[in-house]
């Protein structure tokens, strides 16, 4: 019995020993090492909150424009401007897409449309903490924008420092269904390509979410919408493709 005792005293001195091992390094890792990423500094310098406005604001824009910040061949109906993404101007033909890489290009124009965005929210940021009193110490800013299936994060690199605090990493997060709009748009595309039309009655039973609206023009022109249930994004573009002379009858 006295050995069982010994034995229960000595598994519980060295649960003891790691516990102090684990607090011990969790200490040393923020008092000492001081990492480089906290959540806290993107509130301190009110940064986080801008960039998280400009982003949202930026894909509300580029998804009116099919991915551009400013598209130079549209199709205008009731005020607004429909970007080409797939188009001939021949009879009988289906279209040629004009963006290949419908994503890698609606991120290439979310990056080019936030940058100067992006440089003000952290100037603002910095200007508001000297107005405090604080000694800030500012760095270069860089980011990466990564749509993703569900979520469009924008990761940055902005040494700052404030005090006696060092911050250098923010990582800001949106929750957008912009990612699964833009594939579900390719896909028109590749049939708008390919037959000359999509069945969107079909598509809508596979993707429940979205509604797909479609409206067909006297000139052959097809105008696209795909809208998400949920969050209100729309993606809208046109298309011509498979286009009729006026009066033809089949």
């Amino acid at each position: 019995m006295a050995k069982i005792n010994m034995e229960k005293k000595g598994q519980v001195t060295i649960f003891i020993i790691m516990g102090i091992v684990i607090v011990s390094a969790v200490l040393v890792f923020f008092l000492w090492a001081k990492p480089t990423y906290l959540s806290e500094g993107g509130r301190k310098l009110n940064f986080e909150n801008c960039v998280e406005d400009v982003v949202e604001q930026t894909i509300s824009d580029l998804e009116k424009n099919a991915g551009f910040e400013d598209p130079k061949f549209t199709y205008k109906y009731n005020g607004e401007e429909f970007a080409y993404l797939c188009y001939t101007n021949e009879y009988y033909k289906t279209c040629t897409v004009q963006v290949p890489f419908l994503k890698n290009n609606f991120d290439e124009q979310m990056e080019a449309a936030i940058k100067d965005k992006v440089n003000t929210c952290y100037s603002n940021s910095i200007s508001e903490l000297e107005a405090q009193g604080y000694s800030v110490t500012k760095g270069e800013v860089t980011y990466d924008v990564l749509i993703e299936p569900g979520v469009v994060r924008v990761e940055i690199e902005a040494p700052t420092v404030v005090g006696s605090s060092s911050f250098a990493k923010f990582n800001v997060r949106i929750n957008s269904p912009i990612y699964d709009m833009v594939m579900l748009s390719t896909s028109i595309l590749q049939f708008e390509s390919s037959y000359g039309d999509f069945d969107t009655s079909s598509a809508m039973l596979y993707y429940p979410d979205y509604i797909i609206g479609k409206i067909k023009r006297s000139d052959g022109t097809t105008l696209y919408t795909v809208e998400n249930k949920i969050f209100g994004n729309k993606f809208q573009f046109a298309s011509r493709s498979l286009a009729w002379p006026a009066g033809y009858a089949i």
